[in-house]
């Protein structure tokens, strides 16, 4: 090859291969410091979401709290002053019937004991994530209807995939303010609870045969379920309500398993 084309080749080589080499290395560095960036800005993501689900997770279990504080007072306190009633009556030897009297007393006493018991179960979260949120539902409804002479039915559909023990705890939470609501509110003699392992989501839904109401009046619509709504979406799930006047009420909840 001749020197005078050679010579310009060189020149060029020179000046080329250094260029591509920095710009190689400007896009690793560019690359690099991208992913750095991207990988920052999902644990933050994923920081805040722990952080609201934490804090979902406290303001359900603080509802929950408050309802069965108000079970105590309108149930098991109830028993409790009868059973008084009963005690003050034996102690001023009024009663015709002292042994009948003494073994009433005994049943309700014994009556408070196990709805305390009940009570002390739904509290614990390490105790409903041990026997499940299926088990803890039939438990739970068997408590409510035995004091609110109302029906409860539980059908699961099972498959292969299950929720976390934390997703299974805040539904339990949902599902435990859905039948606060119906009892408070529904008038109902029924409620259903259908709940399914779908491949893709977990659903679950909760039917009564109450009063129902209008979704679309924004008054209708109580803080309750807007509250359930809002601790569905923290879970990356969607709640849907159907109801209408005299034709009872339907929430169903879908959430994704992680």
């Amino acid at each position: 090859m001749n020197d005078s084309y050679l010579i310009p080749i060189l020149v060029a080589g020179s000046i080329l291969i250094p260029m591509f080499m920095f710009y190689i290395t400007t896009f690793v560095i560019i690359s690099k410091n991208k992913q750095r960036k991207n990988e920052a800005e999902k644990k933050q993501m994923e920081f805040q979401y722990e952080k609201q689900l934490l804090q979902t997770m406290l303001e359900v279990q603080e509802k929950a709290m408050n309802q069965i504080s108000q079970e105590i007072h309108d149930n098991i306190g109830q028993v409790l002053a009868g059973v008084q009633m009963n005690l003050v009556t034996l102690s001023a030897g009024v009663t015709d019937n002292p042994a009948q009297l003494a073994r009433d007393s005994k049943e309700q006493v014994s009556r408070a004991l196990k709805d305390l018991r009940d009570l002390s179960r739904v509290l614990n979260s390490k105790y409903i994530n041990k026997i499940g949120l299926e088990e803890s539902l039939r438990k739970e409804t068997q408590y409510l209807g035995a004091h609110n002479n109302i029906q409860f039915d539980i059908d699961v559909e099972e498959g292969d995939r299950q929720l976390s023990p934390e997703r299974e705890l805040m539904m339990f939470r949902i599902a435990q303010e859905s039948l606060s609501n119906i009892i408070k509110h529904a008038d109902a003699a029924q409620v259903s609870i259908n709940i399914s392992y779908l491949p893709e989501k977990f659903s679950m839904s909760i039917a009564d045969d109450g009063k129902g109401f209008d979704p679309k009046d924004s008054k209708a619509v109580g803080i309750g379920l807007i509250n359930m709504k809002q601790r569905v979406e923290v879970l990356h799930g969607t709640l849907d309500i159907t109801a209408a006047p005299g034709n009872g009420t339907k929430i169903t909840i879908h959430i994704p398993y992680e």
